[in-house]
């Protein structure tokens, strides 16, 4: 009987082995399958180009940088059509003139912009824009090119309680329109107008008040209160501001092609006012003359900007002025500063003066130099530029952060080589040196790294690029632009 019950207790031992080998076995099959789904899906997803693995948030946010390729867009795949269709701020910029003869397109692009902030571009008073009417309240930014008079009077009932951004084309024969629309703007702090002129805007707006002083009515002019930009392109010589005359308590930034900026300069009372900018008008006939008050009211600026005109003439009136502003402008610490100004061939021959200053010589604070227009195809050119960067190392100036910024069309080649004077001079007297779209040989160019200058992976202008070229470059440029960027999600 024992040898009996032992049998059957194995044979039950061994039964009870095979259940749990099946058990593992069924548990590894399990997990092979489990595994085998898991290696199914890394290959799927391995397998979507990298464009689609980006969130819906960030690829709308893509699209809005080329929101006038949304139909194009639109058509690449059911995802990217889904995604613009339900972004509303894709659809929020208007240019009217594209709209010419298509209300029905215009009210349907209006639809999907649903309550998203509107920005209205337009060119007189296009028939289209009664389309847009029943949308004033969504206007964040109105640009009206043209003669806004028109307009004016087709927006003479309408509130706008979001417009912040205006920019008006004065070519009218009277303000009051004009007026009209800052009482109905609250919200308005960015203002740019154009074609300012004398005859007959500003002969208008002093009728009626007796000799020469600020009539209030130019005060007016502008929604001081309110404005934290403000843009004055045209003609002013004959407004007659009186000093101190115009407040604008909250101002940061200020924008002058004006042929008389020095009298507007001495009316205005900013005492927030961080950036101005000068830019240099075509044809202008400029006043010239020394600013006659206290400069310390422009202590608050700290950016200042040179720009040059459309054409890039050389005008030595506004040369002047620029030289002005820079006793104007004692604090700043940022400047931008078109080549035009910064060189000067009359001063050539005047750097090697041991007196001899440049008038941005009076920015004691200055921190970083942009130099747009940036070109070295001329000797005396290229001697000047090193011998006041060494000036300012040997009188124990800051050293400066430094952007040589060459013009999209600038067609000639600087080769700065580790052995030129150039480079030495930029090396040991920069804090840090940028080269934006300057070609330093014909395969490399210079970047600024640690303060000090290195070489790296050239920049390509994308409409002479490979995406091929694209690719490697923008992840090591120094400067990304977002179509470079764009280019190579597109390229992956």
């Amino acid at each position: 009987m024992t040898e009996l019950s032992d049998a059957r207790a194995e044979l039950a031992r061994l039964q009870r082995r095979e259940l749990g080998l099946l058990q593992d076995l069924l548990d590894v099959r399990k997990a092979l399958a489990a595994q085998t789904v898991v290696i199914d899906e890394l290959v799927r997803a391995s397998a979507i180009p990298p464009i689609n693995r980006l969130p819906n948030e960030l690829l709308a946010r893509i699209f809005l940088f080329i929101s006038d390729e949304r139909e194009s867009l639109a058509s690449v795949s059911r995802r990217w059509r889904e995604v613009i269709m339900d972004t509303p701020s894709i659809w929020s910029e208007i240019w009217l003139d594209q709209y010419r003869s298509r209300p029905t397109l215009l009210k349907l692009h209006l639809d999907r912009s649903r309550q998203a902030p509107l920005t209205i571009s337009l060119y007189y008073n296009q028939t289209e824009l009664e389309v847009v009417l029943p949308h004033a309240n969504r206007i964040r930014t109105l640009r009206i090119f043209g003669s806004a008079s028109d307009v004016f009077d087709v927006f003479a009932s309408l509130a706008f309680p979001s417009l912040e951004n205006l920019l008006v084309d004065l070519e009218m024969g009277s303000v009051d329109p004009l007026l009209s629309m800052y009482s109905r703007s609250p919200a308005l702090k960015c203002l740019t107008l154009r074609g300012l002129n004398s005859p007959p805007l500003a002969a208008s707006m002093i009728a009626g008040f007796p000799g020469n002083s600020t009539p209030h009515f130019i005060s007016r002019k502008f929604p001081a209160e309110s404005l934290t930009t403000l843009s004055l392109l045209g003609i002013t010589d004959s407004w007659n501001f009186l000093p101190d005359s115009i407040h604008f308590p909250i101002l940061e930034s200020l924008t002058l092609q004006i042929n008389d900026p020095i009298s507007f300069l001495e009316a205005i009372i900013a005492p927030k006012l961080r950036r101005f900018e000068f830019s240099m008008g075509y044809g202008v006939n400029y006043i010239c003359r020394a600013f006659n008050g206290p400069t310390s009211k422009f202590d608050s600026v700290l950016h200042i900007s040179f720009t040059p005109s459309p054409l890039k003439r050389f005008n030595q009136d506004a040369l002047d002025l620029a030289n002005g502003f820079c006793q104007v402008f004692r604090g700043v610490c940022h400047a931008s500063i078109h080549m035009t100004y910064f060189l000067v061939p009359s001063h050539w021959t005047l750097v090697y003066r041991s007196d001899h200053h440049l008038p941005i010589d009076n920015w004691k604070c200055l921190k970083s130099l942009e130099i747009l227009g940036f070109s070295f195809n001329q000797a005396d050119c290229r001697k000047y530029f090193v011998e006041w960067f060494t000036k300012r190392r040997n009188s124990g100036q800051r050293r400066l952060h430094l952007k040589l910024v060459s013009d999209d069309s600038a067609s000639d080649f600087l080769a700065i080589r580790e052995t030129s004077n150039t480079y030495q001079v930029l090396q040991r007297c920069c804090a840090s040196v940028e080269l934006y779209r300057t070609p330093a040989s014909l395969g490399t160019y210079l970047s600024a790294s640690a303060g000090s200058l290195q070489l790296g992976p050239p920049v390509f202008e994308l409409d002479s690029a490979s995406q091929t070229d694209l690719a490697a470059p923008v992840q090591t440029c120094p400067v990304k632009t977002v179509e470079a960027l764009l280019v190579q999600l597109w390229s992956l």
